[in-house]
């Protein structure tokens, strides 16, 4: 098998990751928060650190201001169903997946929350920063949702200039960082959020079912705790606790998912963010350049994408579409040809396939190499997709 779906889940994970994992089903039998038994100040001691390593990584203040979540989706969802209220107003872009789209969609039809979706430059894969401006001052704004890097076409955002348009308009800012956290070296303070949503799953190297939600400090008043249950906090009150992270972390945690995630944090540390990101977009930068010389193969965004070098434009996503056949086929016949493993439809990001005129073609074909890609392997992918282009 020849893994490019990485911008789903990384596979393979570090071997710690499966370790911690496996370590805490067998040996460690507590659930965080519940008593004062070794085991219980274990779990708490295991989920301090994991909180403290993710901050340090991405670059957030307190700890306590990160909430462990079910997945990123989750980490959305709170955030738009506990913040917007009807009659509401939000700003996002055509750029978003579908968790963010579908739970606004719902909050539109239910309860009255205006929707604003700023275009994209299909050229450059950017937000077009005069339709993001233009929805902004249509009306008062509550929050604004920046998508950090597009699933489809990899291409980061500025999202520090976006995020001061959304402050001057009074609108809070949601970060989408599924496909950024871990991915790429961030500094989260300094872009200006004031709210944070990630899987772990992914640039994190955790497990599936883990997520992270962060909430800027003073913020969490605005956000209504959607589940209510036991904290291991608190428990004479009737009453869903107010502090972070307890008012988002009701029930038991997934403590072997939290291990494995630390793990994966601090396996990103040792090898640090840069270089994971040298190596992804050194394998998507040779996939971008040999497909694109190749006569029947479209590549998206079909611009040239920004190069510099002090700063990072891709997380090492690469969509193309093969002329003449299905984007499904084509993934299809790679996997049956060289057991090459990609992503082919529309992503759960209809309206990103909309602006880049895919949607015809049933989506693109998604390679999204990952740290353990190696050069044999992007070389095999050239190679047969080259032959199936010229067939």
């Amino acid at each position: 098998m020849i893994y490019f779906d990485n911008a789903a889940t990384t596979f393979p994970k570090p071997q710690s990751v499966y370790l911690a994992s496996d370590r805490w089903m067998r040996e460690q039998p507590a659930a965080f928060g519940r008593g004062l038994h070794s085991a219980a100040v274990s779990a708490a001691q295991m989920v301090d650190i994991c909180r403290s390593s993710i901050c340090s990584l991405l670059g957030l203040d307190s700890p306590r201001q990160l909430a462990f979540t079910l997945n990123g989706t989750d980490s959305l969802n709170l955030i738009l169903r506990g913040l917007l209220c009807p009659g509401d107003r939000v700003v996002a872009s055509t750029l978003d997946h579908n968790s963010v789209l579908r739970p606004l969609n719902e909050l539109s039809h239910r309860h009255g929350v205006s929707i604003e979706l700023a275009k994209f430059d299909p050229l450059t894969g950017l937000i077009d920063v005069d339709s993001f401006r233009t929805c902004l001052n249509r009306g008062r704004t509550q929050l604004v949702v920046i998508n950090h890097a597009s699933n489809v076409t990899g291409v980061i955002q500025p999202v520090a200039e976006l995020a001061q348009l959304a402050r001057d308009a009074g609108a809070l800012v949601l970060l989408d960082a599924a496909q950024t956290a871990g991915h790429i070296p961030m500094d989260v303070m300094s872009l200006g959020v004031d709210l944070l949503a990630a899987p772990g799953h992914k640039g994190l190297m955790g497990p599936l079912g883990t997520g992270i939600l962060w909430i800027k400090q003073g913020i969490e008043p605005q956000v209504v705790s959607l589940r209510a249950g036991g904290t291991g906090s608190a428990s004479e009150s009737l009453m869903q606790p107010e502090s972070m992270p307890s008012k988002f972390e009701s029930g038991n945690l997934n403590l072997p998912g939290i291990a494995g995630l630390l793990a994966g944090v601090q396996w990103i540390q040792d090898v640090t963010p840069s270089e994971i990101c040298r190596q992804i977009n050194r394998h998507a930068g040779k996939l971008r350049t040999h497909l694109g010389e190749l006569s029947n193969v479209l590549l998206y965004p079909q611009g040239c994408l920004p190069e510099t070098t002090d700063t990072v434009s891709t997380v090492g996503i690469v969509s193309f579409s093969l002329n003449g056949l299905e984007s499904h086929d084509v993934a299809m016949i790679l996997e049956q040809q060289a057991g090459l493993i990609c992503r082919a439809g529309l992503h759960c990001a209809p309206l990103a396939h909309e602006g880049l005129g895919t949607t015809q073609l049933g989506g693109t074909v998604r390679l999204s190499p990952g740290h353990f890609t190696t050069e044999a392997e992007v070389d095999r992918a050239i190679e047969v997709i080259g032959d199936l282009a010229r067939s």
